[in-house]
């Protein structure tokens, strides 16, 4: 019985000195002035000699204060630390004041990896490490502290690449010393790659992608889009060969419409259009199988179409391409048709207007000059609104099919 009735008076207590312990710790923390380390200690000792979070808040003072008060500021982590050894923040804060304080580098690193000691796999405490190491010339230590912080965090990719470049210029070297094995990492490599315009970064990330990647892979899209963009079509059509077989490189991409038209990055079909259109792959209505391209118009804009394209490297070696195919219309409305429109390099362009409203499936053609280097054609797919207020809103439907590139063979020297 006696048991029992003690049993029921410590919940009580401990319940008050719970109370007490909290009640303390928020006018420790109130009184706390990182501008006064000293008293501020001698406060604290007196009040909540155990520390808590309150020595750890005071021992967390920022660099501002630990670079005028090193000593009063090593005094309180010292004393927060023998009470809490395991905390590795404290640990850090010393790294910091000491590297403030003007100690030597190995001391400061030493009192880093102390925190990662304690808490090894925490991702700001390693990127932490890795700017200081980076700022005392320690590449090595900064190494190892960036490849833990990428450890299960591929998002910081782009950060960690950009700090290692400032000593690990060369790409192959980057991906080796710093990312983590696994395709997320590469990936995010590939990204990082398109964002900043480094190529040489693409191009090591991908070759140790396996292969062949998916149509929506966001590496071959990332890939493809940089290379187009720094004027290297023909890695574009390498990489975009490697993941479909069935394209050959210098010719349409996806011309018979045999896969999905894809979203629009890449070499996959751009297919932004506006309100009053829609844009669809056609099982039922095709010139080659599997499929054509069909645009539909539902007869209530006057719309004006720009986002329907298809992007084409071109190899070296002409001076001049024939893009042939085979349309179809139906119903269409309005004098201001669709036409499809040729572009390239040096502002080249040509187009081509619908032979009618109505028409069967019906082969066209248009030839447009290039360079001779290798480079990229845009084929689009276009209608300019019209200024009437009558007959303006576009209905019907239009079909494109069996897209094929040529080369035009060079006049021969008499």
């Amino acid at each position: 019985m006696a048991g029992f009735v003690l049993r029921w008076l410590l919940i009580p207590l401990a319940g008050v000195a719970a109370l007490w312990i909290v009640w303390t710790e928020h006018q420790t923390l109130r009184s706390l002035d990182w501008s006064e380390l000293e008293a501020s200690l001698s406060r604290l000792e007196a009040r909540q000699p155990w520390g808590g979070l309150s020595g750890r808040a005071l021992a967390a003072a920022p660099e501002e204060t630990l670079g005028l008060e090193p000593e009063a500021a090593e005094a309180v982590i010292a004393w927060q630390l023998q009470r809490y050894p395991l905390d590795p923040f404290p640990w850090f804060t010393r790294a910091l004041n000491a590297h403030l304080a003007g100690a030597c580098p190995e001391r400061v690193l030493d009192y880093a990896q102390a925190a990662l000691t304690v808490q090894p796999g925490h991702r700001q405490l390693n990127w932490q490490a890795a700017s200081l190491a980076y700022e005392l010339g320690d590449y090595e230590r900064a190494e190892r502290a960036l490849r833990a912080f990428l450890q299960d965090n591929p998002a910081g990719t782009r950060d960690a690449l950009v700090l290692a470049f400032e000593w690990l210029p060369d790409a192959n070297a980057l991906i080796e010393r710093i990312l983590p094995e696994g395709e997320r990492h590469l990936l995010a490599a590939l990204n990082v790659a398109r964002r900043y315009a480094w190529l040489d970064l693409a191009v090591q990330a991908w070759e140790r992608l396996p292969q062949p990647r998916q149509a929506d892979d966001p590496g071959l899209l990332d890939f493809v889009d940089l290379a187009l963009a720094e004027g290297e079509p023909e890695y574009a059509m390498y990489v975009w060969w490697q993941s479909f077989p069935d394209y050959d490189p210098g010719t349409v991409p996806n011309g018979d419409f045999q896969h999905a038209l894809g979203n629009g990055r890449g070499l996959h079909w751009r297919t932004r259009v506006p309100t009053g259109a829609q844009v669809m792959r056609d099982t039922a209505e095709h010139v080659t199988a599997p499929a054509s391209l069909r645009v539909d118009f539902d007869g209530r804009e006057n719309l004006g179409m720009r986002g329907l394209s298809l992007r084409i490297p071109t190899l070296a070696g002409s001076r001049a391409w024939v893009l042939s195919g085979y349309w179809r219309a139906e119903g269409l409305t309005t004098t201001s048709l669709p036409y499809l429109r040729v572009s390239g390099g040096e502002g080249a362009s040509a187009r081509i207007e619908l032979p009618a409203a109505a028409f069967d499936w019906t082969p066209f053609a248009i030839e447009i000059e290039t360079s001779g280097a290798p480079g990229v054609l845009d084929l689009e797919v276009r209608r300019d609104p019209t200024r009437l207020d009558f007959d303006r809103f576009l209905a019907g439907r239009l079909w494109l099919d069996a897209l094929r590139l040529e080369p035009v063979a060079a006049p021969a020297d008499d």
